[in-house]
């Protein structure tokens, strides 16, 4: 933890994407559609879900920041129907 914190100084390891606070409605709901996120937050997010998934299920990407932002917007999409997918399954497993 404390070579993370010291690298995270040095400037060695990029933050996680900030966004500001949305003061209205329509900043909100612009700020929540995907095709206004940088091309930094959506591979943020697709690492997120990515790692979520469970192994057997998880995809592999490589590259990402190296795709376009119109290709990253895809693969969010396809990351996020499995992890939809994923949580269908295990609710079904408990009922």
């Amino acid at each position: 933890q404390r070579i993370k914190y010291i690298k995270g100084k040095l400037g060695l390891i990029s933050p996680e994407p900030t966004r500001s606070i949305p003061v209205t409605y329509d900043e909100a709901q612009l700020q929540s559609a995907e095709s206004s996120l940088k091309k930094e937050e959506v591979v943020f997010a697709i690492e997120t879900l990515v790692e979520s998934l469970n192994e057997a299920k998880r995809p592999q990407f490589r590259g990402l920041k190296s795709k376009r932002k119109e290709e990253l917007l895809l693969i969010l999409q396809q990351v996020r129907d499995l992890h939809n997918a994923t949580d269908v399954d295990a609710a079904e497993e408990t009922t």
